[in-house]
């Protein structure tokens, strides 16, 4: 919405009655706002279509799923949210990785001391994760109060915690040398897994 604002009043017109031309210059100017509030309510409510979808896709869903909720085809909700194919492929990545991910984290803990880092509190933050992700993973898991958090956690775990580790760490030893190379194996086999051709329909 670009008008000045006294491109917004046209005058007076022939069959205006009373102070109708002051009144017609403040239904245009709500008329503004409210186009400017349904264009902010209607970007809102997108987003937080899409944030259900990506849940949704952390949860397991396909795009058969996705299609079914909202009577389209599949094609349209990847049209919809191109972003849901890399995080299929994440999850599914992740989900079949658990252990692989968690034996190269104790390593890395294990290690820490050999490992020097430009601030230590990567391996508090480290540990804490690994904590949680054995909790949320073990036998007895329930869901809290946020349905995917535990696939958000795994997901922190390797592409960002892990990740930083095995960027910025120096090993002052071979053990930690080891460490740091099955880490950087796991953050790259999940960059790998994240890239790739697949799709939510791939189950």
């Amino acid at each position: 919405m670009n008008q000045k604002l006294s491109d917004l009043d046209p005058g007076d017109k022939p069959t205006d009655v009373g102070d109708e031309r002051r009144r017609r210059h403040a239904a245009l100017l709500a008329l503004r706002e409210a186009i400017a509030t349904e264009v902010r309510v209607e970007a809102e409510a997108a987003e937080a279509t899409g944030h259900a979808a990506e849940t949704a896709m952390w949860l397991g869903a396909s795009l058969a799923d996705l299609a079914a909720v909202t009577g389209r085809s599949r094609q349209a909700a990847r049209k919809r949210w191109p972003t849901l194919g890399a995080v299929h492929r994440r999850r599914a990545w992740l989900g079949n990785h658990v252990d692989d991910i968690r034996w190269a984290v104790r390593v890395v803990l294990e290690n820490s001391a050999e490992i020097d880092v430009q601030d230590r509190a990567v391996f508090d933050e480290l540990r804490a994760l690994d904590e949680s992700v054995g909790i949320e993973f073990g036998p007895a898991a329930e869901g809290g109060s946020e349905p995917a958090a535990r696939w958000h956690d795994l997901d922190r775990l390797v592409d960002v915690v892990l990740r930083r580790v095995t960027a910025e760490g120096a090993a002052r030893g071979g053990q930690a040398e080891f460490a740091l190379h099955g880490a950087g194996g796991v953050v790259g086999y999940y960059d790998h897994a994240g890239a790739g051709t697949g799709t939510p329909d791939d189950d």
